[in-house]
């Protein structure tokens, strides 16, 4: 019964691993989606907020600035990024942070440490034999 078993799990695995695969590329593919939507959003926060922000800022017509505000908000937004890029180093930052989280990235360090450990061993041993 238990290799019986073992081969009904085997697939099933297989088909969970493709559906998880699916899953999070669809995922990655809503998320890069998803930044665009935040242009898109802004730009007709804009538009709809421009009879309110008249009135706020005394300019009665505003909709003929918004040929000026919508492009020096995306420029805000785009030097907002960029000092998220150069500055604080956001895609390392967010890099380092998975790293971290990760089993696979945590067994290979593990591993490596080990592999760098024993290296040292031989290379210490290796020295006292050249000089014995």
């Amino acid at each position: 019964m238990d290799v019986q078993q073992q081969h009904a799990s085997g697939p099933l695995r297989q088909r969970l691993v493709r559906w998880r695969e699916i899953f999070f590329t669809q995922k990655y593919r809503f998320d890069l989606g998803q930044s665009f939507l935040v242009i898109v959003n802004f730009t007709l926060l804009i538009i709809t907020a421009s009879d309110k922000l008249s009135l706020f800022l005394g300019i009665p017509r505003l909709r003929s600035l918004i040929l000026l505000i919508v492009p020096v908000g995306f420029l805000g937004v785009w030097l907002f990024g960029y000092f998220m890029d150069k500055v604080v180093r956001a895609a390392q930052m967010a890099e380092r942070q998975s790293m971290k989280r990760s089993e696979v990235w945590t067994r290979h360090n593990e591993q490596m440490n080990r592999i760098e450990r024993e290296l040292s061993d031989v290379k210490a041993l290796l020295q006292q034999q050249n000089r014995g």
